[in-house]
């Protein structure tokens, strides 16, 4: 499956190695043009996740029309004060048919809005979904036991998440 991951943070880089793992072909955005280059070149984000090996097969780009076009699953990862405008400029390339997985954690300030009602805002009509649990990044890209959720009112959804998502080491209920 095509996926894109939106936040090349600590969170958003575990992930997105994780869905390369599963064979899904998977492109990273970054706000930052070093991340994608060091993704790219290195196999590592130096800036968020220093020290960990990504995926060969992952992939990074400094541009959201490259992250999201054609993506049948977008992961939203980036900080929770800037996931409405991110989460707005991307819209317009995601697909029709997409899953959207918001991994970002928090409120919005401003609205006191969930993170999952911001990307619907933002991103109408398409299933979303909520992944979270108790986890950190880097136990998560040392592959070390994780157990979360893809909660969504869309079954089918959710059900395509855990799919994308599951390992023997990081469970999705």
């Amino acid at each position: 499956m095509r996926c894109a991951v939106v936040g090349a943070g600590a969170w958003g880089t575990a992930l997105a190695s994780l869905l390369a793992e599963n064979e899904h072909e998977v492109m990273l955005w970054a706000y930052e043009a070093d991340v994608a280059e060091s993704v790219n070149g290195e196999h590592e984000n130096r800036r968020f996740l220093e020290g960990v090996p990504l995926h060969p097969a992952l992939r990074a780009s400094s541009a959201l029309e490259t992250a999201c076009a054609g993506a049948e699953l977008v992961l939203f990862a980036p900080p929770s004060h800037v996931l409405r405008q991110v989460a707005g400029q991307a819209a317009r390339w995601i697909t029709e048919g997409a899953t959207l997985v918001v991994a970002t954690k928090g409120i919005e300030r401003e609205r006191l809005a969930l993170m999952t009602d911001v990307v619907a805002e933002e991103v109408r009509g398409r299933p979303i979904v909520a992944l979270s649990g108790p986890s950190f990044a880097l136990e998560v890209a040392h592959h070390l036991p994780t157990a979360i959720v893809a909660a969504s009112n869309d079954p089918a959804a959710a059900l395509r998440t855990q799919q994308a998502f599951s390992t023997s080491a990081f469970r999705v209920y």
